[in-house]
């Protein structure tokens, strides 16, 4: 999304009035590198008499900062503009008195093994992207400048309101409690699955809402054998699935296996705290037992094994199917055209639901890619704090929507070219919630351009734009951010507890492992034996799994 900005008067006044900071560290690291004050060229006997560091102060005279980072194919430019000379460079420089400096760049497909090339030569700049193995390598060897103190210090309640905002993915650039990185955060809980069911269906067969599992089940024979669609044809499909139903966000069984408590491809904590894989655990064949009946009852689509999410969707569409596990953006982007096409046609998102007493917990993966380090060499470490600070002004409730920090008016994405950019894990849900007040009170001038933009397209679908319906069915309410909100308040979701790098054994045996799980869980929901199941953990630990485990424990370790 578009960073905006104040001008940058009002931003010298609002950021130096938020508060006065003690001047950072007060360990010998940092006075050996001047980091006392912000000033440059101060030394240490000198900055211990200088006032308290302003968080917004501008280094004068102005100071070099180093850096590395990829570039996307996305990434346009206009204007003479690069990714070393543009709107943020400039605006470091005269804003922040920073003069950045790239030791290089490359596109992302090269940047691991540019990133360890330049490691192993011990070339580091003073802010570096990593990868969270990197992040560990780095930090066990004691090259990184420990920021915990600094983010106290420095950081702004703005930045740390809109990074702490997903505690759980925050603290993922912790390694023994210290903060070794500011992580590139984003959001997790976009993520989560929902339940999405076509409620005209249930109305006109006479089901309740889907509560439990079996709930879920005999929606799904409902759908099947009671033309729903009222064609007296039995040609209505109970539960959506891709063929990549592991791995697919729409039309997958994450949320389907979450309510046998089981998490497949996702490693998960067992009774001892160790980090176990989720597709060997037992609740995963209860989960497939569950998917081989339906398929043998034909409730689910005999051809599933050959779809993709585009001809599943097409099922959506033409009114053949009616319930699926999937993502929050599924209104727009799966059931739209079924909405459009049919004006009776009504859907609703619901909680993903259990197959027992114990509430079905969601999972999803930690929002967290890529983190921004800081050399332990570095002269200024604070810098960081600062560009961090720039960035996050572009998310306070009074930002400006015409900040050429955003999308320019070319539609150029000049965000991309920020330097320090994490996004509020919260985002989308606190716009629906200033959405839903604002739809409430039918006064949207306290809402971002963003979120307005999402308010008047909803005005229109109240308005009887049916064309519309995706947008209120995702921001206003009911809608899956109803749902999602109701997760958070809850605190009822869980992360896949590996966000580390690839291990040794993933890059040479992960892409055959998790082919062979595909090819076993779709011939189990097909009809071959269950036992296949207890040969495939077997297999699995056999030929390269419990190597896998092992190292994923290492690494958990360290955290």
């Amino acid at each position: 999304m578009g960073i905006k900005r104040k001008s940058k008067a009002a931003a010298a006044l609002g950021m130096a009035g938020l508060l006065v900071l003690a001047a950072c560290g007060s360990n010998n690291d940092n006075q050996e590198n001047g980091n006392a004050s912000p000033s440059a060229g101060s030394s240490p006997s000198a900055s211990a008499s200088q006032p308290p560091a302003d968080p917004a102060a501008k280094y004068d005279p102005p100071i070099d900062v180093t850096a590395w980072r990829y570039t996307e194919s996305s990434y346009k430019y206009e204007n003479g503009d690069t990714i070393e000379n543009n709107v943020y460079t400039k605006a470091y420089a005269s804003d922040l008195g920073i003069n950045l400096k790239y030791q290089w760049t490359v596109p992302v497909e090269q940047f691991e093994q540019k990133l360890n090339v330049s490691i192993a030569a011990g070339d580091l700049p003073d802010i570096m992207w990593l990868t969270n193995k990197q992040l560990t390598d780095l930090a066990d060897n004691d090259l990184l400048y420990d920021l915990t103190d600094l983010y106290e210090q420095y950081a702004t309640p703005l930045t740390k309101s809109i990074l702490q905002q997903d505690q759980k993915a925050f603290d993922t650039a912790k390694i023994d409690g210290r903060l070794m990185a500011i992580p590139k955060t984003a959001s997790a809980v976009d993520g989560l699955p929902v339940l999405h069911v076509r409620t005209d269906w249930l109305e006109k067969l006479g089901l309740p809402e889907p509560k439990t599992m079996q709930d879920v089940l005999n929606i799904a024979e409902a759908f099947v054998t009671k033309d729903p669609d009222g064609n007296n044809k039995a040609d209505t499909i109970g539960l959506g699935l891709t063929k990549s139903f592991l791995t697919d966000n729409h039309f997958g069984t994450s949320g389907f296996f979450s309510g046998f408590h089981a998490y497949p491809q996702k490693w998960v904590k067992d009774e001892s705290g160790g980090l176990v894989y989720g597709s060997i655990q037992p609740g995963v064949k209860a989960g497939l037992q569950m998917l081989q009946d339906m398929y043998k009852k034909g409730l689910l689509d005999k051809e599933f094994g050959v779809k993709d999410r585009a001809k599943v969707t097409e099922s959506v569409a033409s009114g053949k199917l009616g319930m699926f596990y999937g993502g929050m953006s599924a209104p727009g982007s799966v059931i739209q055209d079924n909405v459009t096409n049919d004006p009776n046609a009504e859907w609703k998102s619901f909680q993903i639901v259990s197959a027992d007493e114990v509430k079905a917990t969601p999972i999803g993966k930690v929002p967290v890619q890529l983190y921004y380090a800081v050399s332990k060499k570095s002269k200024h470490p604070e810098a960081i704090m600062k560009l961090l600070n720039f960035s996050m002004e572009g998310f306070a409730p009074d930002a400006p929507a015409n900040s050429p920090f955003g999308i320019s008016p070319t539609g150029v994405p000049v965000y991309l070219y920020n330097l320090i950019g994490p996004e509020p894990a919260m985002k989308n849900l606190n716009a629906h919630h200033n959405i839903v007040r604002a739809l409430s009170s039918n006064d949207p001038s306290k809402l971002s351009s963003e979120e307005k933009g999402y308010y008047d397209r909803i005005v229109k679908f109240n308005g009887g734009d049916r064309k519309e319906w995706g947008q209120a069915r995702i921001f206003g309410t009911p809608s899956t951010f109803d749902v999602i909100d109701q997760y958070v308040k809850e605190d009822n979701y869980i992360l896949d507890a590996f966000y580390g790098g690839s291990t040794p054994t993933m890059v040479e045996k992960l892409a055959s492992l998790q082919k062979m799980e595909e090819e076993v869980f779709t011939k189990i929901i097909m009809g071959q034996s269950l036992d296949t199941f207890d040969k495939f953990v077997a297999d699995w630990k056999k030929l390269g799994g419990d190597d896998i485990t092992q190292e994923v424990n290492e690494w958990a370790k360290k955290q």
